[in-house]
């Protein structure tokens, strides 16, 4: 893989909200040293947004990673001369740029927006980090655009609340060689046991259905759990209640072990020479993975360009349409912004509106998180390349309809990834089991909050 190929990659998978592995346990240290894990006073209060007096200029600050964002800034600053956003973007993605907002949170002095993954907003919320501005002018008309199931995750499902607004979503799809199945006459699989019939006769080729990483992509393991109907956490009051290891978890644990044992699968670490040749040379004949997967697929398997398609993702039980969703970022506001309403304004416009929502597509491949978006972004009803010129988006869009709304990220996920890429290695290794490995987790997630001063319960 090129230099050129690596960059992007790595932005694509920090758009995902992982964070390096390196870094992987900062949010965790930061949280130990601040108290407990208590709330800042009215980190999470609404109100308290009103403008600034008539024709005062109002500068906002806000850091992402989203490439060429500074786009959709100019567009809004040029429409806006009394609220201009200065825009900082940070090509090495999370990584670095959750640790310098938790900095700037102990020490009072924020951004008044920052980009974050879902999966770590809870983080930021209990660190009293994060504003609920849901009461700000506008905010309230504008959740009927986006979708249920994010709403959910930026609002922690909490009514009258909102701590960001989507601006990123990764709805789950199958990525497939349409060559490779055509010639070997084997059906997309609709559902995993499907899945499996077609990875028994794709060995038999001496290929393999998909990479499985067991330590270098800890952000995948959610994925089946979550479509399995399995809850790894919720909230009930001041308490958050754990649950890897529950029985929905086992059903996907199993399969997962099936999979490895019968070597149907290859564990490739992520991005590496191994990992890119074999899907340039046909060896790996499927994926999982969000729209975010779109471009990086292009980037890692330049040589396949044309043979790839994309369908839904295979289903537990024949006549589901239950989607889990992988990825994805939203705008959220800190607690220290001395402009909410300012800054729900420009949050707002950058996550609804056609114009800006079509530079996120074209520039950085974003999937925003609005209903029925495809046709309202007119970029995104075109054919891709890469995909046989498909139109790709429409897969994306049927999807995030059906993205289960119930599902709930804890408040130490940094730990939790960091945990199931060790559990998992050993459990690819043959140490333990892939549920024993869930098990384990179970246990470190427990101790991780207790120590944090976070109630929990199981």
């Amino acid at each position: 893989m090129s230099e050129h190929q690596r960059s992007h990659v790595g932005i694509v998978l920090l758009r995902k909200g992982g964070l390096a592995l390196t870094l992987v346990s900062a949010i965790v240290l930061s949280a130990c040293s601040g108290g407990g894990g208590a709330a800042a006073p009215n980190a999470s209060a609404g109100g308290g947004c009103e403008p600034a007096a008539a024709g005062e200029v109002v500068h906002l600050t806000f850091t992402s990673w989203i490439p060429d964002f500074q786009q959709v800034v100019d567009l809004w600053n040029s429409e806006n001369p009394n609220i201009q956003v200065d825009y900082t973007e940070v090509p090495e993605g999370s990584s670095g740029t959750y640790q310098n907002y938790l900095n700037q949170i102990k020490s009072g002095q924020t951004d008044d927006l920052g980009f974050i993954g879902y999966e770590t907003l809870p983080t930021f919320l209990v660190q009293g980090g994060l504003k609920n501005f849901y009461d700000c002018p506008g905010v309230a008309d504008a959740k009927a655009q986006f979708l249920d199931s994010v709403w959910n995750l930026t609002s922690l499902g909490e009514a009258n609340t909102t701590y960001a607004l989507g601006l990123d979503y990764g709805p789950d799809a199958l990525y497939y060689r349409k060559d490779l199945f055509d010639a070997a006459g084997i059906s997309v699989p609709t559902t995993w046991d499907e899945f499996l019939a077609a990875a028994q006769t794709i060995k038999q080729d001496n290929g393999h259905i998909m990479n499985i990483d067991a330590s270098g992509c800890p952000t995948f393991w959610p994925t089946l759990f979550q479509q399995s109907g399995a809850h790894w956490f919720s909230r009930n009051d001041n308490s958050w209640n754990v649950n890897l290891a529950g029985d929905d978890s086992k059903r996907a644990a199993d399969y997962i072990q099936g999979l490895v044992d019968e070597e149907l699968v290859t564990t490739y670490p992520c991005f590496q020479d191994e990992f890119t040749k074999a899907y340039n040379t046909g060896e790996i004949w499927a994926t999982l993975g969000g729209p975010w997967m779109t471009s990086l697929l292009a980037s890692v398997a330049p040589d396949t360009s044309g043979n790839w398609q994309v369908a839904p993702i295979p289903q537990w039980e024949a006549g589901e349409n239950r989607v889990p969703a992988w990825g994805g970022a939203a705008m959220a506001m800190f607690s220290g912004s001395a402009h909410p309403y300012e800054a729900s304004q420009f949050a707002i416009w950058a996550t609804t509106s056609p114009e800006a929502l079509a530079l996120d597509n074209v520039n950085g491949g974003l999937y925003p998180p609005i209903r029925d978006v495809v046709s309202k972004v007119d970029v995104m009803q075109e054919g891709v390349a890469f995909y046989g010129n498909q139109k790709v988006w429409e897969v994306f869009d049927e999807a995030a309809n059906n993205v289960t709304t119930d599902w709930t990220w804890g408040p130490t996920m940094t730990q939790v990834n960091a945990d199931l890429s060790n559990e998992m290695a050993k459990a690819f290794a043959g140490d333990q089991t892939v549920f024993e490995a869930l098990k384990a987790i179970q246990q470190k997630t427990l101790d991780a909050m207790a120590a944090e001063g976070i109630q929990t319960s199981q």
